[in-house]
C-alpha cells in the first residue's frame, strides 16, 4: 500500500512536470512561431528585392533597345540589308557598322549584360555584331537562325512595343536565349526589320546569385529563377552548370505557375526541406518564377537552441521542485502518520495516548480533535470496562440468588416433604394392620404435593406453557398464579398478531415481566399492577403500571439491588429501549419496545 508521502511527491511532481511541460511547449511553439515568421519575412523580403532588380534590369535593357532603335542608323542599316548588291555573308560597305559600333556603346546603358546584336531584315537576311568585340567584328547568320527568326517575326507580327522574350536561336543546341527585340518599320509603314539583343546569363546571375553568408539567407539559403518549362533560368548555389538544366518540380513552383504568391515549407529540387516564399515574375512576354528559400535545418537552428534550453530548465526546475516538494510532502505526511500509528493503537485497544500539535493548520486541528477523541475513548472505556462488570456481577448476582431461592426451595419445601414421606413409611413398618392403610394414604397425599412442588420449581426455571402456548398464555398462567398467592389485583391486556415470537424474544420479556412483579411485591407495596402488551407496526410494546410507593430514580441503591439491571440487559440484548419512570405519588411505571425486524 502507497504511503501519503509518495502519493504527495508523486502527484505535486506530476502537476510540477505538467505545469513546466506546458509553459516550456507553449514557450517552444510560440519562439518557433515567432522564429518561422521573422525567417519567411526575411525571404519575402529577399525575394521582393530580388524581383524588383530583375524587373528593373528588364526595363533598363527595354531602354536600351528603345534607344538603339531611335538612331536613324537604323534604318540605314536594314535599308542596306535589305538592299540588292548585299549577300548573305557580307556587305560591301563596313563603314555603317563600324559608325553603329560607336553608337551602341554610347547608348547601351551597360553593354557589359549584352552577347551581340543581331539585324534580321524584311528579305530574311540576318547579321551580327558581338557587342563587346573591340574590332567591331559583324558576320552573317546561317539558315538555321534564319529560320528561327523568321518563326520569331512570325509570332511578333506588326507589333510595334520592345519585347522580352526567350527564343532557341541554335536549334542543334535546342537551348533559348533571352532576347530583347523590336519590330522596325519605314516611313511608310512597311516592316523594314527585327532588331534583337541577346542578353547574358551571366547579367541574370549576378543580380539572383550571391554566395554571401551576410545576405540575409545564411549558408543555405538562395534566390533563383525558374521559367515555364521548370527549368532553372539562373545558378544554383549548389549544383553548376543548372540553367535550363535542372528541372524545378516543387509546389512553389507549381503554385507560382498558376499565378499564387505564397510561403511554404516543402522539399526543393534537391530533396531537401525548405521555407520558401515564392511568386510568379512576369515581364512583357516572360512568364517566370522566383523563389527565396533557405534549409528548414539552419532555419530552425535558433528554435533548436531554444528547445534544448527549454529542456535543461525545465529538468533543473523539475529536480528543484522534486527537492522542495519533497521536503514539504515529509512536512506534510509526518503527523498523518503519526496519527494512523496512533489509530492504529486505538484499534488495539490502546486509549490515552496524546500527540503534539506542532502546526496550527488543520493537520493541527486534526491533532487537537483526536486527542480529545482518544481521552474520550478511553473514558468511555473505563465507563465500558465498568459498565461490563457491573453487568456480569448482575448476571453473576442473579445466579446465584436464583441458586440460593432454589435451594431453600428444595431444602424448605421439596426437601421436609420428601422426610415427611419418609418418616411416615418409617412408621408404617411398626403400625398396626388397622392404622396402616390411614399411614399409606398419607404418606401418598405427601408424594403428590411433592410432585406438584417439584413441578412448580421445573415451571419456574423453564415453564412448559411458555414452549408449548406461547407468551400470552405463560403470562396469563403467571399473573393468575401471582394473584392466587398474593394480595394483589393484575389488570392483563394482551393484543398480539402471532401465536409464537422468536424463542429469545418470549424467554426475555417472560423473564422481564416475572422481575418487573417481583419488584412489586417486594418494593412497592401496592394493590394494582396494570400490565399491557401489544403489537404495533412490527413492534412489541410492553408496558407495566403499579399504584405503590415509588422510588427516587436517584437512589443508586435501590436501582443496584432491584434486578433492573437484568432487565435493561435482557432489553438490550434485542435491541430494545427501556424507559423507567417513578414518583412516590404515581407509583412504577415501565414502558419496553422491542423491534421486530
Amino acid at each position: 500500500m502507497s504511503s501519503i508521502y509518495r502519493k504527495l511527491v508523486v502527484y505535486f511532481l506530476l502537476l510540477n512536470l505538467f505545469a513546466i511541460g506546458s509553459v516550456g511547449v507553449y514557450s517552444y511553439y510560440k519562439e518557433k512561431t515567432a522564429l518561422l515568421t521573422r525567417t519567411f519575412d526575411q525571404l519575402v523580403s529577399v525575394r521582393l528585392e530580388k524581383k524588383n532588380r530583375i524587373l528593373t534590369f528588364f526595363k533598363q535593357r527595354t531602354n536600351d533597345m528603345e534607344n538603339i532603335c531611335r538612331l536613324p542608323e537604323i534604318q540605314k542599316m536594314l535599308s542596306r540589308i535589305n538592299s540588292p548588291d548585299s549577300d548573305s555573308y557580307q556587305i560591301k560597305d563596313k563603314k555603317i557598322f563600324k559608325r553603329y559600333h560607336k553608337y551602341l556603346i554610347d547608348y547601351l546603358d551597360d553593354a557589359e549584360c549584352y552577347k551581340r546584336l543581331i539585324f534580321f531584315s524584311a528579305s530574311t537576311k540576318a547579321y551580327a555584331i558581338d557587342v563587346k568585340a573591340s574590332d567591331n567584328k559583324y558576320y552573317a547568320l546561317n539558315i538555321l537562325k534564319i529560320r528561327a527568326l523568321q518563326k520569331l517575326h512570325s509570332e511578333t507580327g506588326t507589333s510595334r512595343k520592345t519585347f522580352v522574350k526567350e527564343w532557341t536561336m541554335n536549334l542543334a543546341l535546342n537551348r533559348p536565349e533571352l532576347l530583347i527585340g523590336k519590330n522596325i518599320f519605314d516611313a511608310n509603314g512597311l516592316f523594314s526589320g527585327i532588331v534583337i539583343l541577346i542578353v547574358r546569363p551571366s547579367a541574370i546571375n549576378a543580380i539572383m546569385f550571391e554566395n554571401n553568408p551576410n545576405n540575409g539567407l545564411g549558408k543555405t539559403g538562395e534566390v533563383y529563377l525558374v521559367g515555364y518549362d521548370s527549368l532553372m533560368r539562373s545558378t544554383s548555389r549548389f549544383l553548376e552548370n543548372s540553367v535550363y538544366k535542372i528541372k524545378v518540380r516543387t509546389k512553389g513552383v507549381y503554385r507560382a505557375l498558376k499565378g499564387f504568391t505564397g510561403r511554404s515549407q516543402f522539399k526543393d529540387y534537391r530533396n531537401i526541406p525548405v521555407l520558401s516564399s515564392y511568386s510568379p515574375l512576369v515581364f512583357s512576354n516572360l512568364r517566370w518564377v522566383i523563389l527565396a528559400e533557405i534549409d528548414t535545418k539552419e532555419a530552425m537552428i535558433p528554435i533548436y537552441s531554444i528547445r534544448d534550453n527549454i529542456i535543461y530548465l525545465s529538468l533543473l526546475i523539475a529536480l528543484i521542485a522534486a527537492s522542495i516538494i519533497a521536503f514539504f510532502s515529509k512536512k506534510f505526511s509526518n503527523p498523518i502518520k503519526k496519527l494512523k500509528t496512533e489509530t492504529t493503537r486505538i484499534a488495539s485497544g490502546e486509549y490515552g495516548n496524546i500527540l503534539k500539535v506542532e502546526t496550527k493548520d488543520e493537520i493541527g486541528e486534526l491533532t487537537n480533535y483526536f486527542n480529545k477523541m482518544s481521552v474520550k475513548l478511553k473514558v468511555q472505556a473505563n465507563k465500558l470496562e465498568e459498565e461490563k462488570k457491573k453487568r456480569l456481577r448482575s448476571v453473576i448476582d442473579a445466579e446465584e440468588e436464583e441458586r440460593q431461592r432454589l435451594s431453600r426451595e428444595l431444602h424448605d419445601g421439596l426437601g421436609q416433604m420428601l422426610l415427611a414421606g419418609k418418616m411416615k413409611l418409617e412408621s408404617a413398618l411398626n403400625a398396626k394392620e388397622e392404622t396402616l392403610r390411614i399411614i399409606i394414604k398419607e404418606a401418598m397425599q405427601i408424594f403428590s404435593s411433592t410432585a406438584k412442588e417439584i413441578r412448580n420449581i421445573s415451571n419456574n426455571l423453564m415453564p412448559s406453557v411458555l414452549k408449548e402456548f406461547g407468551l400470552q398464555t405463560a403470562l396469563q398462567n403467571l399473573c393468575k398464579e401471582v394473584m392466587d398467592t398474593y394480595p394483589i389485583k393484575i389488570h392483563l391486556l394482551i393484543n398480539l398478531k402471532r401465536e409464537h415470537y422468536p424463542r429469545n424474544i418470549e424467554i426475555y420479556l417472560f423473564r422481564i415481566t416475572q422481575e418487573a412483579i417481583n419488584n412489586t411485591l417486594k418494593h412497592a407495596d401496592a394493590n394494582y399492577i396494570h400490565l399491557s402488551l401489544e403489537e404495533i407496526d412490527s413492534n412489541l410494546f410492553f408496558t407495566l403500571l403499579d399504584d405503590g410507593n415509588g422510588f427516587l430514580l436517584n437512589d443508586q441503591n435501590f436501582l443496584k439491588g432491584n434486578g433492573l439491571g437484568n432487565m435493561k440487559e435482557r432489553v438490550n440484548l434485542l435491541n430494545g429501549n427501556l424507559e423507567l419512570t417513578s414518583s412516590q405519588l404515581r407509583g412504577t411505571k415501565i414502558d419496553i419496545i422491542i423491534p421486530l425486524e
